[in-house]
């Protein structure tokens, strides 16, 4: 390599990068995604998550190797006093992150939610390039009201551009180097051949916390689903609150299953898997697309801006899933989706490439390609 590449690959490297949010494996995983992507690109690069205490965030940075700084801050939300007193710990925060800031960073990116807003503001105080990461096709509340504000916002498809002020940049959402590795092993193995005897393997999880709906419909159904039993196998992560609950259920009923609270190698099991049945939040979906995996959404029904029915509907338009209100997901709905779907060959490779044609295996890249371009405008 030349002396001017070697310049030239050190003045546009990434020295230093601060990412605030979080609060579920939702928003998490993207930044985390991008993080990896940066050390792999530039080995050096100086990480840092600002987080709360929430008990995903404990489980999600248990392992990730990054480092980590503890901000103090509860939801804003059930009524005036948690407003007042996210407003009080917000601004003790933002001293905090202004702080630990002013050591050189090249940006922040931040991933959405309640806990993105201190870091937000306390980067645009300090004049660093900020850029929001959004996941969903409905924007969240925090994101909506930065987006003028900060230098730009990523968005996972051309229809969330329309809802959001200031630059934007349709990037897709960033996935994790196990997701990419994990469609590769998928591709592989059903070219070797998918559709042997062999058991079925469907995936249930209703997020990074499970989703007490989805749990309650699904072992529900059992009882009356007995002849497929020696046919499927199930993965269930159930969440902390129902995994004891769920568990029994399968093993009283005789099925083969592995019920978990949290499973840190979703991907590779979402690769060995024929369906899965998910929530229909902006990062599963991303996952599902560049996996490949065939979905049965059961969107969240209680949002008040049913942004997972808006996130479902971009990979059922496109082939790769089929949406099932919670209400309707019972044992004839499933008898029906096993018959249809699970033990037809065709469907299932149709659902496939329906779900890849959404796939952004490079969107992490993407993100950073604009913080660079956003430090070399900025300074």
């Amino acid at each position: 390599m030349t002396d001017t590449a070697v310049l030239t690959e050190t003045s546009t490297a990434v020295k230093a990068l601060a990412f605030f949010g979080g609060g579920t494996g939702g928003h998490l995983f993207p930044g985390l995604a991008v993080a990896e992507r940066a050390r792999e690109r530039y080995p050096d690069c100086d990480i840092v998550f600002f987080r709360t205490r929430r008990e995903v965030e404990e489980k999600v940075f248990a392992n990730c190797g990054f480092r980590t700084e503890m901000i103090d801050l509860s939801p804003p939300s059930g009524g005036a006093g948690a407003l007042f007193r996210y407003s009080l710990q917000s601004l003790r925060a933002l001293a905090a992150i202004r702080k630990a800031l002013g050591t050189g960073y090249d940006a922040a990116i931040g991933l959405g939610g309640y806990a993105s807003l201190p870091g937000i503001i306390a980067a645009r105080h300090l004049g660093l390039p900020v850029v929001l990461l959004e996941q969903n096709q409905v924007p969240g509340k925090v994101n909506r009201l930065a987006a003028p504000f900060v230098d730009a916002v990523t968005c996972p498809s051309p229809e969330v551009v329309e809802r959001l002020g200031g630059r934007r940049e349709v990037t897709g959402n960033p996935v994790r180097g196990t997701v990419v590795r994990a469609a590769r092993r998928r591709s592989r193995r059903f070219a070797a051949g998918v559709f042997s005897k062999r058991l079925r393997q469907i995936v249930v999880v209703g997020g990074s916390q499970g989703a007490h709906g989805i749990n309650k419909a699904v072992t529900g159904a059992l009882r009356e689903l007995f002849e497929y039993k020696g046919r499927i196998r199930w993965i269930h992560v159930a969440g902390d609150a129902d995994k004891d609950e769920v568990e029994q259920v399968y093993r009283e009923q005789g099925w083969e299953a592995r019920v978990v609270n949290y499973l840190d190698d979703l991907p590779h099991e979402l690769s060995n898997s024929d369906l899965v049945i998910a929530r229909a939040g902006g990062t599963t979906l991303a996952e599902l697309a560049v996996l490949g995996v065939p979905a049965i959404l059961v969107p969240y029904p209680h949002h008040k801006d049913q942004h997972q029915l808006k996130n479902a509907e971009t990979l059922v338009q496109a082939g790769g899933a089929m949406l099932i209100p919670e209400e309707e997901l019972g044992a004839d709905t499933l008898r029906t989706i096993f018959e249809e779907i699970l033990f037809e060959p065709e469907r299932i490779l149709e659902m496939e490439d329906g779900a890849l044609s959404l796939a952004r295996p490079d969107a992490a890249d993407e993100v950073l390609d604009l913080i660079l371009e956003l430090r070399e405008t900025c300074h």
